[in-house]
């Protein structure tokens, strides 16, 4: 995902990344965008930019990333093996459950990513966009020269105010007169079943790639129905490297994900309530030592209204820090979600049980209806204690039963 120059939003989100490197984020960061969508911190770092793992690491609490470079090249072999080295005929032989496409030399593929040009430049991904345009008006209008794959698209939409580009690895072509979505993964599907975790994961991504090709389709004038409400998911079979097809419905998860999406800010009204002139680029020309570059990164992320819950472990890069910051700030929202949500409005576990056991102080009267509910709890835990056998006497151990 990049982000296109002009706009008072973009030159916003540059001063925030200043020098620092661009981030190319991707469906995982989209989709994790979905799973806490009122975490500003979040949002800001996405839309910015800025590589969320490698600030984690500046701000001293690091996060194991991603899959190992094991894996990662082995999925890229699987993925070649499908693609060129067969001339996409294994591909095309693994779908054959689902669509019946024609076999090389007549299938016809539109390899995106040989664009000309030098890679990764705004002009490189702009041609890369119209040329994902151009293929995909001729598979909606149905063309019958129109390729029946393409690959390696480059999907341009709307995310929350800012355009950005999505480079799925994912495949569309048209089957009769639907266009279908392709996934491939380098997990095994053993006896039919996959990782649940890693099955959810995919169903997330592809869920993003599935609303991003429905809008670029509505955005050339066409129909989005003619998606197709799923993804094929292509991975080896068992352990071995054969290929083998699956369909994952994603209507409920596509839905659900452009409601959360329609209801988040946008982000120029989020850069609106940032402090002015912030900026994660606190050490431009590298003249402050680790412990000070620290201090005044923290203090520049902590401007940052974040919204941790303990979920964020498992999707997002700074979440060992948004940790840490909750424990330091003794910010209920480190119990969890449903304690976050409870105690709106309350600032501190210590400021909880100040209210349930004193009430509320002068000028906290919107706290009142938390007090009287914080109280009643304390109340029942204190009458559960006082039955409890006295502190330090062990009570006696049931007797065994005779069999």
């Amino acid at each position: 995902m990049s982000l296109r120059e002009g706009g008072d939003a973009v030159g916003g989100l540059d001063a925030i990344r200043g020098t620092l490197p661009g981030a190319r984020a991707n469906a995982r960061s989209v989709a994790a965008l979905t799973e806490n969508p009122g975490c500003t911190r979040r949002r800001v770092i996405d839309a910015a930019g800025v590589a969320a793992h490698e600030l984690a690491e500046k701000l001293g609490h690091p996060t194991p990333r991603g899959q190992s470079p094991f894996a990662i090249e082995g999925g890229n072999r699987f993925e070649d093996r499908l693609k060129r080295r067969s001339g996409y005929e294994l591909l095309v032989d693994a779908l054959a459950r689902y669509v019946d496409l024609p076999k090389p030399p007549d299938l016809i593929v539109e390899d995106v990513n040989d664009i000309g040009g030098r890679r990764y430049t705004p002009e490189w991904m702009d041609a890369r966009v119209a040329r994902t345009d151009d293929v995909l008006s001729q598979i909606a209008r149905g063309d019958e020269h129109a390729p029946h794959i393409v690959d390696h698209p480059v999907l341009r939409f709307d995310l929350t105010g800012v355009t950005v580009n999505l480079e799925p690895d994912a495949l569309a072509f048209r089957v009769g007169e639907k266009l279908e979505l392709v996934e491939i993964k380098a997990y095994p599907i053993i006896d039919g079943q996959a990782d649940p975790g890693k099955l959810a994961s995919t169903a997330g991504q592809s869920a993003v790639y599935h609303m991003a090709l429905r809008a670029t389709l509505e955005r050339l004038g066409f129909d989005p129905e003619l998606l197709v409400w799923s993804v094929i998911l292509v991975a080896p079979r068992n352990f071995g490297r054969q290929p083998v097809a699956h369909r994952i419905p994603l209507k409920k998860k596509s839905m659900s994900l452009a409601r959360v999406l329609k209801a988040v800010p946008r982000t120029p009204d989020v850069l609106a309530t940032l402090p002015d002139g912030l900026t994660f680029d606190v050490d431009p020309a590298a003249k402050l030592d680790g412990v000070a570059l620290r201090w005044a990164l923290r203090n520049a992320v902590e401007s940052v209204p974040a919204l941790y819950v303990p979920e964020c472990v498992q999707n997002c890069d700074m979440a060992k820090f948004c940790r840490w910051e909750a424990w330091e700030h003794d910010d209920p929202a480190r119990l969890g979600r449903t304690v976050r949500d409870n105690l709106a409005g309350v600032h501190s576990l210590a400021d909880a049980l100040r209210l349930a056991t004193s009430g509320p102080a002068a000028g906290e009267e919107e706290l009142a209806d938390v007090a009287e509910a914080l109280g009643d709890t304390y109340a029942a835990i204190q009458r559960a204690r006082a039955r409890v056998p006295t502190a330090g006497v062990t009570p006696p151990l049931p007797r065994a039963s005779t069999p």
